[in-house]
């Protein structure tokens, strides 16, 4: 079966915390009333993770990273006003 290809160029270089870190600056910029980030395009960009790191761990691919597919599924099936940005 071939591999499940990467989301961007980078993808699956990128260490497992750095991809987190990047979901949480969205979901942070979109908490944050002083920037104008649409909730639709977090919710679609954390739903896109989530489908890429399902099938990666369906495929049973070493680049599946198990965090950032449970904090993306959270983003991208709760509401908003739910959202938090991860913490170190």
């Amino acid at each position: 079966m071939p591999s499940v290809p990467p989301l961007w160029k980078g993808y699956d270089t990128t260490t497992e915390p750095d991809l987190l870190d990047q979901l949480s600056a969205k979901v942070k910029e979109t908490l944050d009333p002083a920037t104008p980030t649409d909730e639709r395009v977090t919710r679609e960009f954390a739903q896109a993770i989530s489908s890429h790191e399902w099938l990666n761990r369906r495929d049973d691919s070493d680049n599946h990273h198990p965090e950032l597919y449970q904090y993306a599924r959270e983003i991208s099936t709760q509401e908003v006003g739910s959202w938090r940005p991860r913490t170190k």
